[in-house]
């Protein structure tokens, strides 16, 4: 990359980021130009690309009150400002949370001075999937928060309010979190300002760039080149001028005993070098580049994940002359390796000033109670494009999960970025509810007491002249006790040393829980049948039978029944034979209950609750349930035709929940947010004819879990695809005085 344009491109960046030169000239800025920056992979190497500043309701005292700040009051009483900004310039980025349940929760958007909102309604209308052209995965309420990534561009200003709210249950005011990711632009560029409806062109783009986040993929681009690796000792070379767009990591997994291949993740080290530099640019343990920090899951982003036998990344990756893959083994033996990178020519660097990617890893420890954990800490010209994070606390809590997030770069005495938590970072609320895997940002694990994040910044960078120094505290105070592992993505104009502690392969390897990890087993199971991953499942089953030893008798030997099961799911036989004899009586129960199900057509009903329950089926009480550790299971006919399925639950306090999941051998139905429910409703409420149209739906998105903590272990069970497809519910709100509740649905069996 020629030293003539770094120069020109140094002087330009610094006005870029100060808002100052003469007036761009060219096409103006537009909903459709800026979203058309959403399907372009390459956009996220670009150095031209406009800084991003934080608007956020963090605690102006630097306590863990992130809630409740405001800009201003608005014009109308109960109205609060929490955005002004000042054009020309858009907003990429709104996350919200804090609204009442089966309430309404307003918000404003004032472009250009005018004094009628053009953009308003409800958030949860707004921004919740389903309005166009704020549909998912661009705008959606997931894991207990509303956020929108489509594009605000104004050319004078934008203000942004939002009510705020119904007080809490207790009388204090409403908590209400949120964060506005702004850029602007140099003075003087041609915008056209968010209109509304939106004109079809601005409509067009939203589509391609919805459909392209739904797929979860980049269309392949490129020239395959493939190399085997057999001892590892000689690098792949790439020659240039080129962009690798994808990189793919095939090990040879049946030359790796069973019992390496996810500690393999760990402990092989990628290193990537350009242009012959003699530093690793990218310097990051095997599983982290690719998403995978500690055990193998099928499932991708957009830039990361595991598809079939293959880990893969596809951070677009720029060089001059030549880019060096290298890998590193340490206590896992190297096995032959395929390693493909799909390489595009480089655009000319005048018209597209591209970045060197790096990527570096740290960690941190619960020996380092009272320091914040360092994510990236790089000098130079560059811009921060997000970070993967895994958090291990040992404190039997989700309390790490507060830790804010802050950004300082270029000298800043305080930090520009300040955020409201860690799950508010990345997409996220309220400790989450389940994983999810987003096209760029989500969560791969979630069990007591650890998770693992991702975030990419594919709009709202930070861009950087001198350094940038990004952290998260170690929960409020920096007193978790917790294992923070991080990669930082970043592009620098020039190829530097990445970013990544020196630890030994011991210090990389995944952080123990002995308190906790063997207790969760049946929550880790059911993440992988919600990812659609059923060899990852079983792989995992068969790692904690190694692992643990001391299982209680039944549930090994239930866990033992599912893995053969999973084994059966996978091309293998029919296990029902053998556990139908098993000397176990549980064993055969489960058993029996399958065999009912395939083979007279029966169907198979789990039933989970945390407080005395009853399901009903066409007006008949077929089961109970009520332990929070002990789902019950049992098979009952079910014949083609219409039913009705009522629970029944008395008021429990927080955290509550009911799941119920319904299975015959082509048809399931579990409870969802779609379920009515009344509070003391009268008459006979699980009849067929009941009357239940004036019942309102549960809605939301369901419970965490379940089980949601304190409670942790759930006793093991064989049964493949139950509860994992079926959510925990509650009432929104209970009424004065208790009671009970009725949840209803009325199905149709094929």
């Amino acid at each position: 990359m020629k030293q003539i344009w770094r120069l020109g491109w140094m002087i330009f960046a610094v006005c870029l980021a100060g808002g100052c030169g003469r007036a761009p000239s060219g096409e103006p800025v537009t909903v459709a130009s800026l979203t058309e920056r959403l399907t372009d992979p390459l956009w996220l190497a670009r150095l031209d690309q406009p800084d991003t500043r934080l608007h956020s309701s963090y605690d102006r005292t630097g306590g863990n009150d992130d809630y409740g700040y405001f800009l201003r009051d608005g014009q109308e009483p109960g109205w609060k400002v929490i955005a002004d900004l000042k054009g020309p310039g858009y907003v990429s980025r709104v996350w919200f949370t804090g609204a009442k349940d089966g309430q309404p929760h307003r918000f404003r958007f004032f472009f250009d001075g005018e004094k009628n909102a053009r953009l308003q309604g409800d958030i949860k209308e707004l921004f919740g999937g389903a309005m166009v052209p704020f549909l998912s995965p661009l705008a959606e309420y997931k894991n207990y928060c509303w956020y929108s990534f489509v594009p605000l561009p104004y050319a004078k200003s934008l203000r942004i309010e939002c009510e705020q709210g119904p007080p809490e249950d207790n009388g204090a005011p409403r908590k209400v979190y949120y964060q506005i990711s702004e850029s602007r632009l140099p003075r003087g560029t041609p915008v056209e300002t968010f209109t509304w409806p939106l004109p079809e062109r601005d409509q067009v783009a939203l589509a391609k760039a919805q459909a392209l986040w739904a797929e979860g993929a980049w269309p392949t681009d490129g020239v395959m080149q493939e190399h085997r690796l057999t001892d590892w000792r000689d690098p792949v070379v790439i020659q240039g001028p080129g962009i690798i767009r994808r990189l793919e990591f095939e090990p040879d997994w049946a030359q790796i005993p069973e019992e390496d291949r996810d500690a393999l993740l760990r402990d092989w080290m990628v290193a990537i070098r350009y242009d012959g530099n003699t530093n690793d640019s990218v310097r990051v343990p095997l599983g982290d580049l690719c998403g995978m920090p500690w055990r193998r899951m099928r499932t991708q982003s957009l830039y990361f994940g595991m598809t079939g036998d293959t880990l893969f990344c596809a951070f677009p990756m720029p060089f001059q002359s030549s880019a060096e893959i290298r890998l590193e083994s340490t206590r896992v033996k190297p096995a032959p390796m395929n390693i493909r990178a799909w390489v595009t020519e480089s655009p000319p660097s005048a018209a597209e000033p591209l970045g060197y990617f790096h990527a570096g890893w740290r960690r941190t420890t619960p020996n380092e109670v009272g320091r914040p954990h360092l994510v990236l800490k790089a000098s130079g010209v560059g811009k921060f494009v997000g970070c993967l994070l895994s958090v291990c606390t040992l404190d039997g809590t989700y309390w790490a999960l507060e830790g804010d997030d802050l950004l300082r770069k270029d000298r800043e005495k305080t930090p520009g970025w300040l955020g409201t938590g860690l799950e508010d970072y990345f997409n996220g609320g309220w400790y989450y509810q389940n994983i999810m895997a987003g096209p760029t940002h989500g969560l791969f694990v979630k069990e007591p007491f650890r998770t693992v994040q991702y975030r990419v910044h594919s709009m709202d960078p930070s861009a950087f002249q001198e350094s940038l120094d990004m952290e998260f505290e170690r929960g409020p105070d920096h007193a978790s006790r917790a294992y923070f592992e991080s990669v930082s993505w970043y592009y620098l104009e020039q190829p530097q040393a990445a970013d990544t502690m020196r630890l030994r392969a011991a210090d990389r390897a995944m952080p123990p829980d002995p308190r906790l990890d063997m207790a969760v087993t049946m929550t880790a199971l059911w993440s992988y049948e919600r990812l659609g991953d059923w060899q990852g499942e079983r792989d995992e089953l068969a790692a904690r039978l190694r692992r643990y030893t001391q299982f209680p008798p039944v549930a090994r030997r239930m866990l033992e029944f599912r893995l053969a099961l999973l084994d059966e799911k996978l091309g293998g036989p029919d296990p029902l034979p053998r556990f139908l004899e098993d000397p176990i009586p549980e064993v055969r129960t489960a058993a029996d209950l399958l065999v009912r199900q395939r083979q007279s057509g029966d169907a198979l009903i789990t039933f989970y609750a945390n407080m005395p329950a009853k399901f009903f089926l066409d007006g008949r009480e077929i089961v109970q349930a009520g332990h929070p550790e002990r789902p019950v299971a049992i098979a009952a006919p079910l014949p083609p035709g219409r039913h009705v399925l009522a629970i029944q639950t008395p008021r429990q306090s927080y955290p509550d929940w009911v799941q119920l999941a319904v299975s015959c051998r082509d048809w399931f139905v579990g409870t969802d947010p779609t379920w009515k429910f009344a509070c003391n409703p009268v008459g006979e409420w699980a009849a067929m004819d009941h009357d239940d149209s004036a019942w309102a739906q549960v809605g939301g998105t369901g419970v965490k879990g379940p089980p949601e903590e304190p409670y942790i272990w759930v006793e093991p069970d064989p049964f493949l695809g139950m509860q994992s497809r079926a959510l925990g519910i509650r009432p929104p709100a209970w009424p004065a005085g208790g009671g009970f509740v009725v949840y209803r649905k009325v199905v149709d069996v094929p």
